[in-house]
Order: C-alpha cells, then sequence, then structure tokens
C-alpha cells in the first residue's frame, strides 16, 4: 500500500471507490482493498485480493448498457454505506453497500441487495 493511502479518510476511499467503480474499470475497482479484504455479496465471499480482483473482472460484462447511479453515501467513523441502483436493459437492481475502512483501505465489504441481482 502506498504511504500517501494511509492517510485516505473513510471519506476520500468511499468516494475514491465509487468513482473508480463508475469509470468501468474493474482493475481500478479493485484498487482501494486490502490485501486481505473480504467482498460479502449474494452469499458469496470474496477473501483477499485476487478473489475481489475476480469479482470484479465480471461487473462490466454484467452490467452491460445498463446505468449505475449512486443515490447517496453516509459515513460514519470507519464506516461508509452507500446506496445504488442500476437501470436500462431489462436490468432493475438496487441495493446498499456497507464498507469498513482501515488504513486508508477498504478492508470489508457487505452487499445488501433489495431484489434482484444483476
Amino acid at each position: 500500500m502506498e504511504e500517501e493511502q494511509l492517510f485516505r479518510t473513510t471519506q476520500q476511499v468511499a468516494q475514491d471507490h465509487i468513482t473508480a467503480v463508475l469509470s468501468g474499470d474493474p482493475n481500478r475497482m479493485a484498487e482501494d482493498y486490502a490485501h486481505n479484504a473480504c467482498l460479502e455479496r449474494a452469499g458469496e465471499v470474496y477473501e483477499g485480493i485476487e478473489a475481489i480482483q475476480g469479482y470484479f473482472a465480471t461487473v462490466p460484462s454484467r452490467l452491460g448498457n445498463a446505468e449505475l447511479h449512486f443515490d447517496r453515501l453516509i459515513v460514519d467513523g470507519n464506516e461508509a454505506t452507500f446506496f445504488w441502483r442500476i437501470v436500462g436493459t431489462g436490468l432493475n437492481a438496487s441495493g446498499t453497500d456497507v464498507l469498513t475502512i482501515k488504513g486508508g483501505a477498504i478492508t470489508k465489504q457487505t452487499v445488501h441487495l433489495n431484489a434482484t441481482d444483476f
């Protein structure tokens, strides 16, 4: 982890992650995670940066031409919660993600889907 990354606030890490996801670049999506991070989503658990990178590699094809919108970000201490929705081309999914951030990196992410998955 680069030294300047250690000094990022919870707000900065969460905002950087949202920007990376909106970019559609799977490599950028995984950059904000600690090497031993854990991502829990739809009953699946991705442990470690390589597993998380593998998950993000699937996101662009699953989204297709649908649009991803981030509606709200709430930061409380070392946790960031954001609300998102996906619309278009037959996809109508939404959810809430909770990030735990320590040392300038995401150490845990829990994805709560409101209804359908994408």
